[in-house]
């Protein structure tokens, strides 16, 4: 124990000197980035730093009305015409590699037809199946190839159609292994060549895409290069990510200048793309504020006012804080996504809360029953989804930290509940919004528990707990653990089996938040989402490092570093109440939230009942005292937390 003391002393004072030169370099950085906030020092809403398509590459599709025989000896004469990909590029640099390889495809006005030349390789005779479905899974068992085509050209949901050397066929929607289609594929066996056609009739499946049209596309290559994975597309790293794709562009009869046309135009269709999907995301998150002259600024208990007809007011209460908002945009799962509305039906989730007597009660009893009756260990080898996990777990099947803190992040999405997946050193498990504190709190399915500081109630986020940890090894914290609310200090000693401390301070040296929990709608896959990272003086001018292979951890290449934590720690579900003069002795009010399924207001004046309201109204005064009420709801039926506002007037 006094060693453990010691070291913790040592690290303090190296923390303290660390802090001194974080604390000089921000204020820098405030200067220097001064561009990023408006003169009041609220952000300005940037948008997300996405990166353009990893490259503006096409490839023209054009219609042939030969039939192509499916049968691997690419051969016939309509591929005379086909476009063509010789140039692939490796997914560690995006360089370019020197495999002899070549795509082609074609499309007959119902298909889309490939056909493939490829070094040659020994087949897995024995690939895996898969865990959801009767396919192999090919993408884990050995070399093949994969089709990725995004149809709707959103950059979301795209679809794999994967073969192999030996013919063997897998398809998945990103990588949900469930989603099944029918299509045909056809491997030529007898020369030392890996040789094969695929037919994927997307006229069935997707669409029949009209002439000019556009859709994102990416061929992958496992396992047939000593480079490593290859795409048609430069892309590094995260090949997963349907924003980077390259292109199909179907040529049908369309004239050549409207061709050029539609190729130059890619780029302004990206930034439509973008600036829609942003506005689309502000909106399901409540009405946007509109310009109102004459607003009554810097409330407070006490305060008073005049207005222009002469009417005295002043201020006897107020509760309303004011609304935090990140930089950098996060996209929510939507109300009526079928899968969100089945898991909260199908696992009868209103009545596991029901029980709860506030939102918090609630949000423990979700994450008890999840513990309760899904045991934690080794997971199947398939990617985190709540209704795939709860099908299995529910039959005896283990799944551990990641897979339980996204089941409980969708859950409590089902339920009306805003939660958000994060990553620390070694561990995955959420944060979760709460009305009743709020605040974010951080919840851990793999221990039932949440902590809290010594002697307080409310809940700690994820940033709380670092921070705690790393300034005095997180002493001053109680683990609080299940319903029971069972309390177990943190101290500093240390396991028997490691030497570490058994609360570690290394495992919250960097926490990474994912930028969406949208899993239904865009299905999880690595790495098909980008990260928001706190940096602060304790771990400024450091970079997480992957404990097992000693290089920059993913994490850190897909992440965007910030040191205001507004921008992690957004506020949620308010009904901030804004007060313009409105004539000569009334006021207008205008609610401002960011509430996400968003539904609308509710209002009450006095002791009156509550009342659904727009943005914007009047409110009458009357002599004495009057009171405001406001809140949000959302459309699952939560509603948010109460703002008031209490007005004496003369």
């Amino acid at each position: 124990m006094t060693k453990g003391l010691n070291e913790e002393v040592t690290n303090i004072k190296f923390l303290i000197m660390k802090r001194t030169m974080f604390l000089l370099f921000s204020s820098l950085m405030m200067i220097c980035s001064s561009v990023c906030f408006a003169q009041d020092g609220e952000p300005v809403l940037e948008g997300f730093p996405w990166p353009d398509p990893a490259n503006k590459s096409i490839i023209e599709v054009p219609t042939v009305l030969e039939k192509i025989r499916i049968d691997g000896s690419i051969e016939d004469n309509g591929w005379n015409n086909a476009g063509v990909i010789t140039k692939f590029y490796r997914s560690t640099d995006a360089g370019l590699s020197t495999i002899d390889a070549e795509v082609s495809v074609l499309f007959d006005k119902k298909n889309l037809i490939f056909r493939f030349d490829m070094p040659g390789t020994e087949a897995n005779d024995s690939p895996e199946k898969c865990f959801l479905s009767n396919e192999y899974d090919l993408i884990r068992s050995g070399p093949n190839v994969c089709i990725c085509l995004d149809p709707t050209h959103d950059h979301g949901v795209y679809y794999q159609f994967v073969i192999d050397p030996a013919g063997h066929k897998q398809d998945l929607r990103v990588a949900d292994e469930s989603w099944f289609s029918e299509w045909f594929a056809s491997v030529d066996k007898s020369g030392e060549r890996f040789r094969a056609e695929v037919l994927i009739p997307v006229s069935e499946i997707f669409k029949t895409p009209a002439d000019g049209e556009i859709w994102g596309f990416n061929i992958v290559i496992s396992g047939l290069s000593n480079e490593g994975l290859l795409s048609s597309t430069p892309i590094k790293l995260n090949l997963a990510d349907a924003e980077r794709f390259g292109h199909l562009m179907f040529k049908g009869s369309l004239p050549a200048d409207l061709l050029v046309q539609t190729k130059s135009s890619l780029s302004e269709k990206h930034r439509e793309q973008k600036e829609a999907r942003l506005a689309a995301n502000r909106a399901m998150c409540g009405p946007e504020l509109i310009n109102i002259p004459g607003e009554i600024k810097d409330i407070a208990i006490g305060s008073e006012f005049k207005l222009k007809g002469g009417t005295r007011i002043s201020c006897l209460g107020l509760d309303n804080e004011k609304i935090i908002r990140s930089r950098y945009p996060f996209f929510y799962e939507k109300y009526d996504n079928q899968d969100l509305q089945r898991l909260r039906k199908l696992y009868r989730l209103d009545e596991v809360i029901a029980p709860g007597k506030n939102e918090f009660e609630q949000i423990l009893l979700l994450n008890e029953w999840l513990v309760e009756h899904i045991t934690f260990g080794s997971p199947p080898p398939i990617r985190p989804q709540a209704l795939h996990i709860l099908n299995h777990g529910l039959t005896g099947q283990t799944f551990f930290c990641t897979y339980l803190s996204f089941t409980l992040m969708q859950m409590y999405s089902s339920v009306g509940l805003t939660a958000r997946k994060i990553t620390t050193v070694g561990h995955g498990t959420l944060d979760v919004w709460s009305n009743y504190w709020h605040k974010w709190m951080q919840i851990d399915p793999s221990h039932n528990s949440y902590f809290r500081l010594r002697g307080t109630a409310a809940p700690l986020n994820s940033n709380e707990i670092r921070r705690e940890l790393w300034r005095n090894g997180g002493v001053d914290m109680d683990m609080v653990i299940g319903t029971e609310q069972k309390v177990e200090k943190v101290t500093l000693q240390r396991r028997d089996k490691d030497g570490h401390f058994s609360y570690r301070q290394d495992a919250y040296a960097w926490i990474a938040y994912k930028t969406r929990n949208n899993f239904f709608e865009v299905p999880f896959t690595y790495w098909n989402f980008l990260y928001l990272m706190m940096e602060d003086e304790y771990n400024m001018d450091e970079k997480w490092t992957n404990l097992s292979t000693g290089k920059t951890d993913k994490r850190e290449i897909l992440s965007i570093r910030t040191n205001r934590t507004g921008d992690i720690f957004w506020t949620l579900n308010q009904a901030y109440i804004h007060l313009y003069e409105n004539g000569k002795n009334g006021l207008k009010v205008q609610l401002e939230t960011v509430t996400p399924n968003f539904e609308t207001y509710e209002i009450v004046f006095d002791k009156n009942k509550w009342q659904r309201s727009g943005p914007v109204f009047n409110w009458e005064l009357h002599p004495g005292r009057n009171i405001l009420k406001a809140r949000s709801l959302n459309k699952f039926g939560v509603p948010g937390p109460e703002y008031k506002i209490v007005l004496d007037v003369e």
